[in-house]
């Protein structure tokens, strides 16, 4: 909001304030579906990963050989580890709920000046 703080009107406010909430509501959904496809893929690999680590020892009381393998192929696991993950991410979907529950206050409280601007007239 730019100008003049005597230029505010209740409708002008409240119309901005709602943009503002529905530009939060997208950057919220956003990031919990980010959030929960993360959580997936790292349930994913992690099922991989110990599936790989109980066929390594499997392999591991048959054939000594089989050890270099193994390993290898637990490095590639580990580089596919590399999940980014936003920092925070849940502290930072808390945020924004609490901004978006004080924007609903403020809003309310727009309403109710409005109201009684509107019944001293």
């Amino acid at each position: 909001m730019d100008g003049s703080l005597l230029d505010l009107t209740a409708e002008m406010v409240e119309s901005e304030l709602e943009d503002y909430w529905h530009e939060l509501f997208k950057v919220q959904k956003l990031l919990v579906t980010k959030l929960k496809k993360a959580k997936v893929d790292m349930m994913a690999i992690n099922r991989r990963k110990s599936a790989m680590d109980a066929k390594h020892q499997q392999q591991q009381t048959y054939d000594e050989d089989s050890n270099v393998l193994s390993q290898q192929q637990l490095q590639q696991l580990n580089m596919s580890l590399n999940i980014p993950l936003p920092a925070n991410s849940e502290n930072t979907v808390k945020l924004i709920t609490s901004i978006q529950d004080r924007m609903k206050e403020f809003k309310a409280s727009i309403l109710n000046h409005r109201a009684l601007r509107s019944s001293r007239k």
